[in-house]
């Protein structure tokens, strides 16, 4: 069975693991849409999943999951004429542009019959790093994410940043199996089969 795992973002990471085979063995990367316009983005990042799902056939993703709302963030602004500093609230731009390329993904999916699921970072996480883990002082979850992949013997691409999102990749891919799926009744039956071995046993008698 081949499973694929994906950290959404404008650089998106990616994972795939055949579970035949030793988890180091597991590969991972990324693409990025960063030099694309908005509507561009989900375009191109549709394409290029394509070419992955393409390459490695995966018999499920599962896909970290994008917040279903936009936080707002204070902005400071410059001061007023009484030498007040002013503040505005803003959004990152980016969490939008995250649920379109994860709809395009999506949409493939849907389209080429392959089942998908969504699990939260809050939901992967403990299952990579132990419950209560939390990034000692200096440190992030994606630097967390490279020491797991550096202590499974997991290859990472060569640059720091691809590395921490083909990282985080990782852990999405190994949680597939709690990931939410659609209540789609194929999909769901699909999951199922994955989860228990019927599919595996169903594809060798074919």
């Amino acid at each position: 069975m081949i499973v694929m795992g994906l950290d959404l973002a404008t650089r998106s990471g990616w994972a795939v693991r055949d579970s035949t085979r030793h988890r180091s063995s597991m590969q991972c990367g990324t693409f990025t849409v960063k030099e694309y316009e908005w509507e561009e983005k989900y375009a191109i990042a549709a394409n290029l999943f394509d070419r992955l799902r393409k390459e490695y056939k995966p018999d499920f993703v599962c896909i970290e999951r994008p917040e279903h709302g936009v936080r707002q963030f204070k902005k400071k602004g410059k001061p007023d004429l009484t030498g007040v500093e002013q503040t505005a609230m803003t959004i990152n731009p980016a969490a939008l542009q995250l649920t379109g390329i994860a709809g395009a993904i999506i949409g493939i999916c849907q389209i080429k019959a392959i089942p998908y699921g969504t699990i939260s970072a809050n939901s992967w996480r403990p299952v990579c790093y132990g419950k209560g883990v939390k990034p000692p002082e200096g440190k992030d979850w994606k630097d967390l994410a490279i020491e797991m992949c550096q202590r499974e013997s997991i290859v990472l691409p060569n640059t720091k940043a691809e590395q921490r999102d083909a990282a985080e990749a990782v852990g999405v891919c190994t949680c597939w199996h709690k990931s939410d799926v659609p209540q789609i009744e194929w999909m769901q039956k699909r999951f199922m089969d994955l989860r228990t071995g019927a599919y595996e046993q169903k594809r060798s008698a074919a």
